[in-house]
C-alpha cells in the first residue's frame, strides 16, 4: 500500500510541475561548500532582479534610484544593499506596481498572509514559486528522518488550511496519497485533545506537524492525565516561537526530537533546524536572508537584527529585501552537520514583541514567556504592552478553581513584582484571569504583545 501511494503522489506531483526534480536538487546542493553556494545565489538574485525591472513597475523605479541598473539595463548586485526595505504596507499602497505585467504567461494564484501583526496582506504567487516550496518542505523533512509518504499527523490551527467539513475530494485524495492526517487544534477542550491522542496512538505516524502551542498544549495535558503516547520518530513545529520549556516538554512526553521549521505565508518555507540542532539552516537556493541592526548595519553573528528576506523563485510579485517582522540572530559557529547553509542561531521574535520602558530600553518579550510559561498554575497567557508605562496580562488557569484570585494570589504578587522589576516600578501592572484567550486569524497564538512603536 505504501509503495502504492509513493507510486500516485509523484505521479500527482510531476503534472503540477518539478517540484521533485527541484527536491532533487536541493538535496544534492545541500553539500555544496560556501563558495559554490553563493555563486548560485547570486546568480539566482540577479536573474530576480533582472525580471524585477523588466516587468515590475514599483522595482523599475526602485531599482534604478537604488543604483543598482548599469548600461543597457543591466543589474548588478554591487549597490544590493541600497535597494529600500519592502515593508507590510507596500501590499496595500502598491499592490498593483508590485504585480509583475507578464502574469498571462504564468500559472498563478492569490494568498494572504496570516494577519497576525495586525491587517492581513494579499499577494501573487506562481507555480515555479509553489514547486520550490514544496521541494524544501520535503527536504526538511527528509532532515528529520521523514520520506515521501510515511505516516504524518498535521496539528493545525489555520480554517484556512483545513477546511475542515468542506474537503474536496481532491483534497481528500491528496491527504490519503501522502500518508497524512489533519487534526484541528483551535478550540482544544480535554475530550478533544483525549481523541486526538487515541488517533496518534491508533495512526502512529512517523511525525508530527505542528503548530508549536497547540503540541504544547497537548504535551502537558498527556502528561498530566498520564496518557499514553506514541513516540514518533520526529516532531516539525512551525507557525510560532519555539521556546526552550516547549521543547523540552513535547520531546519529555513524546520522546522524540523536535526538528524547529520557519517560514511565513509570503515567502514559504525559509530555514529549518537538522539533526544536530544548533539552529536553522537557511535554504540559501531559495531564498536570500540577511539580518539587519536597527542602524542598518548587517548584523554580526550574534548580534540582533530584522530579518530581511528576498524569495528567489516568485516573479508574480517579487518579494525584494521584505522586511518580515522577526527579528534574529546569526549563529556564531557554522553547523557541525557538515551543510555550508548560513545558520540563523535563533528567532527571536517579532518586532512588537519587544516591550519598550519609560527610558527608552527595549525589553525583550521572551523574558516574560519565561516567567509565565515556567509556571505550573497557568494554562495559556497573554502580556500586553499598551503603553509605555501600563501593562495588562490575562491569565487561563491550568485547572478549575472555585476562587482563582485567592488561591493563586501569592503567585500572581509575586508575577507582579517581577514584571514591575523589567519593565520599571513606575509601570502599572493589571493582572485578570479569563477563560480564553484567542488565537489570531491564521490561528496562531500571540503571547507577547507591545502596542508601543520601537521606532
Amino acid at each position: 500500500m505504501l509503495n502504492l501511494k509513493a507510486y500516485a503522489w509523484k505521479k500527482r506531483i510531476a503534472l503540477q510541475g518539478h517540484t521533485l526534480s527541484y527536491m532533487q536538487e536541493l538535496g544534492q546542493k545541500q553539500w555544496l561548500n560556501d563558495h559554490q553556494l553563493r555563486q548560485l545565489q547570486a546568480e539566482k538574485l540577479i536573474r530576480l532582479l533582472q525580471h524585477a525591472y523588466e516587468h515590475v513597475p514599483y522595482y523599475r523605479n526602485v531599482l534604478q534610484q537604488a543604483g543598482i541598473v548599469g548600461t543597457g539595463g543591466k543589474v548588478s548586485l554591487e549597490r544590493f544593499e541600497h535597494i529600500p526595505f519592502l515593508e507590510r504596507e507596500h501590499f496595500h499602497s502598491c499592490f498593483d506596481q508590485l504585480t509583475s505585467d507578464d502574469l498571462i504567461r504564468r500559472k498563478w494564484y492569490e494568498n494572504w498572509s496570516g494577519g497576525s501583526t495586525g491587517q492581513p496582506i494579499r499577494l501573487l504567487q506562481d507555480q515555479v514559486y509553489f514547486n520550490w516550496n514544496q521541494a524544501l518542505k520535503m527536504l526538511f523533512d527528509q532532515w528529520s528522518g521523514r520520506d515521501l509518504v510515511d505516516r504524518q499527523i498535521m496539528l493545525w490551527a489555520s480554517e484556512r488550511d483545513l477546511m475542515v467539513g468542506h474537503e474536496t475530494w481532491r483534497t481528500c485524495m491528496g491527504r490519503w496519497m501522502r500518508n497524512e492526517r489533519w487534526l484541528n487544534t483551535r478550540n482544544m477542550s480535554a475530550a478533544r485533545m483525549e481523541d486526538y491522542l487515541a488517533q496518534i496512538n491508533r495512526f502512529q505516524p512517523v511525525q508530527l506537524l505542528a503548530f508549536v502551542e497547540s503540541l504544547y498544549e497537548l504535551a502537558r495535558f498527556a502528561e498530566e492525565r498520564r496518557l499514553p503516547v506514541h513516540s514518533p520518530t520526529s516532531i516539525m513545529t512551525t507557525a510560532s516561537m519555539l521556546y526552550p520549556h516547549m521543547r523540552d516538554t513535547i520531546e519529555r512526553v513524546f520522546q522524540a526530537p523536535v526538528f524547529n521549521r520557519y517560514g511565513s505565508r509570503e515567502t514559504g518555507a525559509i530555514a529549518c533546524e537538522c539533526e544536530v540542532h544548533r539552529g536553522l539552516h537557511v535554504s540559501m537556493l531559495t531564498h536570500y536572508v540577511e539580518v539587519i541592526r536597527e542602524d542598518g548595519i548587517p548584523a554580526q553573528p550574534g548580534e540582533r537584527g530584522d530579518i530581511v528576506i528576498t524569495c528567489l523563485h516568485n516573479y508574480a510579485m517579487p518579494l525584494i529585501r521584505y522586511r518580515i517582522g522577526d527579528i534574529g540572530k546569526w549563529a556564531d559557529q557554522p553547523c557541525s552537520c557538515g551543510r555550508w547553509l548560513p545558520l540563523l542561531g535563533e528567532i527571536t521574535g517579532r518586532m512588537n514583541d519587544m516591550f519598550v520602558k519609560t527610558g527608552g530600553e527595549l525589553v525583550d518579550g521572551r523574558l516574560f514567556v519565561i516567567l509565565l510559561g515556567t509556571q505550573p498554575f497557568i494554562k495559556k497567557f497573554q502580556v500586553v504592552q499598551e503603553d509605555m508605562n501600563q501593562l495588562s496580562i490575562a491569565i487561563v488557569l491550568h485547572q478549575d478553581v472555585p476562587d482563582p484570585q485567592a488561591k493563586y494570589w501569592e503567585h500572581v504578587d509575586l508575577i507582579r513584582t517581577k514584571c514591575q522589576y523589567l519593565m520599571g516600578e513606575d509601570c502599572q501592572i493589571a493582572i485578570m484571569f479569563v477563560n480564553e484567550i484567542p488565537a489570531t486569524a491564521s490561528g496562531k497564538y500571540r503571547y507577547t504583545v507591545s502596542k508601543v512603536k520601537t521606532r
